[in-house]
């Protein structure tokens, strides 16, 4: 079986032209780029990559992040694919062909600024096939009541595997 894996990092990501995380540099933590997710507002990210060969297996992504502030509650992250495989009729001037939302959601750690990973499974990653051109959304969906926990959710990067 092949083994899958990419990475993606805060300064790799593209926004939508509103509700997007806002880059932020820990200065105090040896000048981290992450991306802050509201705790008020949904907010989206994406990355874009060409789909790997060979891929049989499940996905999953695996989001790391810290919280700016809270120590109590739960964040709660969707991750949508799009794939486009060349002569679609999908018009990419036009809009977006993103599947069904895939979610994972995890309890913050005890203190601030202490990493975390929340595992979201790709049940619903749009038909892709090899060569595919292949966006990933990451939300911080903040109005799900999963999501309990105050202040950013900072995200630090996200690793694409085949499981």
């Amino acid at each position: 079986m092949a083994t899958t894996r990419k990475e993606f990092f805060p300064d790799g990501a593209h926004f939508p032209t509103a509700n997007f995380p806002a880059q932020v540099v820990l200065a105090s933590g040896g000048n981290r780029l992450t991306l802050a997710y509201d705790a008020a507002v949904d907010e989206t990210a994406y990355w874009s990559m060409i789909a790997p060969q060979g891929v049989t297996g499940a996905l999953s992504l695996k989001v790391h992040y810290c919280m700016a502030s809270a120590t109590t509650g739960a964040v709660y992250f969707q991750a949508q694919v799009e794939a486009i495989t060349p002569a679609d009729a999908t018009d990419l001037d036009a809009g977006t062909s993103f599947d069904t939302a895939n979610s994972g959601n995890g309890t913050v750690p005890a203190t601030a600024g202490y990493e975390q990973v929340i595992s979201i499974t790709l049940t619903a990653k749009d038909n892709w096939t090899d060569g595919d051109l292949i966006r990933i959304a990451l939300s911080r969906d903040a109005d799900n009541a999963s999501d309990t926990a105050t202040g950013d959710a900072l995200f630090l990067a996200a690793e694409l595997q085949e499981a």
